[in-house]
């Protein structure tokens, strides 16, 4: 392959380095014009292929323009076969749009056919029966045909038999009617009566309930009316008792003052003045029994060694009276003893018939050491008391 160097303003190509450098001139003239036939044979070679190019390329440019021909003409025919198609297309849903409506069609068809089988069968069968309806009513005619000869002289012909039976028949049909309409009525009325019977039956309820409560009220009142009564009779009887307690309250201050009231001097009229009066005399009567109060222990000591005294006196008054004295004296010696023991603190002096009393004053004197202050007094029954 040749070699390529750089030399001076461009590139030289070298012819490549051989053996041949080393031989003769004249073998490199042979060479040389080797070469050259060689470079000949090339150079027809390519003008060959040229023309064989140039050749092939005009008959490529024909077979392109002729192509091109053919290319428009298969553009036609596939417009042309597309339009064929779209027609095609068209064509059969047309077709198939018309298959099928007449399809439907068709079957509407049978559907009616079937119907009108059905309907001529019906009328078919209606047929026998009004044949056989015209033969059970031939009878009825020939019955009215000798109905009409019979009574010439009101119907003529059938037809006013016919007309006759009709207008009863329409009268029968209002009077049937009307009798519906009335026992429609009747329900009706029933009806509403019934309504009426149960909304009464409810207020009947309802107004024996409100009783039952008001008779329940007027009977809770009425114990209510008892309790109260009750409670007014208690506090009347309270109030009498009061008034009762009262009065006897006011009797015994009344006695309690009369009782207290200093003889001569005028009668007090206020109750204040009552009670005062009342507390003055307690009072003093409460100073008198303070200042007797000794006396008084003084004089229960000496009753009690008087009652011993007599108690041993009467004993021996009666040891030595037994012999001789009569069952009286007896008796009455024993009484003395027994209510003298019986009343402890009283002072009680039983005298036999002829006794005196002087020595039992002295003993009691002589017992007591000092006589009874001026607001003691005995009297006759023997027994201490105030004045």
């Amino acid at each position: 392959m040749a070699s390529a160097s750089l030399s001076g303003g461009g590139f030289v190509t070298a012819p490549p380095q051989s053996v041949g450098d080393e031989l003769p001139a004249a073998s490199q003239s042979t060479l040389l014009l080797q070469k050259k036939k060689e470079m000949a044979e090339v150079q027809q070679q390519l003008d060959r292929k040229k023309d064989e190019f140039r050749q092939r390329m005009q008959r490529c440019q024909e077979k392109e323009v002729e192509l091109a021909a053919k290319q428009e003409g298969l553009k036609e025919q596939v417009r042309k076969f597309d339009k064929f198609l779209k027609e095609n297309d068209a064509k059969r849903v047309r077709a198939n749009r018309k298959a099928m409506e007449e399809v439907k069609l068709r079957d509407q068809k049978d559907r009616d056919l079937q119907e009108l089988l059905v309907q001529l069968q019906r009328q078919q069968e209606q047929k026998v029966l009004l044949q056989e309806e015209l033969q059970r009513k031939a009878v009825c005619e020939t019955f009215l045909e000798r109905v009409c000869d019979a009574q010439s002289d009101q119907y003529e012909e059938i037809s006013q038999i016919i007309a006759r039976y009709e207008t009863l028949e329409a009268a029968n049909q209002d009077l049937r009617a009307a009798m519906d309409q009335q026992v429609a009525d009747a329900e009706a009325q029933a009806a509403e009566l019934t309504n009426y019977v149960r909304k009464t039956q409810t207020k009947a309820l309802e107004y024996n309930s409100d009783i039952a409560e008001k008779q329940q009220w007027l009977k809770q009142k009425r114990l209510e009316l008892q309790d109260t009564e009750a409670d007014l009779y208690r506090h009347e009887s309270a109030a009498k008792e009061g008034s009762r307690q009262l009065g006897e309250i006011q009797m015994a201050i009344h006695n309690i003052y009369l009782r207290c009231r200093v003889r001569g001097r005028q009668e007090e009229t206020g109750e204040a003045a009552v009670l005062e009066a009342i507390k003055s005399r307690v009072t003093d009567l409460q100073a008198i029994v303070a200042t007797l109060q000794p006396y008084l222990l003084q004089a229960q000591a000496a009753a009690a060694a008087a009652l011993e005294a007599s108690k041993q006196t009467a004993l021996d008054f009666a040891s030595r009276q037994n012999d001789g004295s009569p069952p009286g004296a007896r008796g009455s010696v024993a009484v003395a003893a027994a209510s003298t023991a019986a009343q402890p603190g009283t002072v009680a002096y039983s005298r036999a018939p002829g006794a005196s009393a002087a020595p039992q004053s002295a003993a009691l004197q002589s017992a007591s050491g000092s006589s009874p202050p001026a607001s003691v007094g005995i009297g006759d029954g023997s027994k201490p008391r105030l004045a």
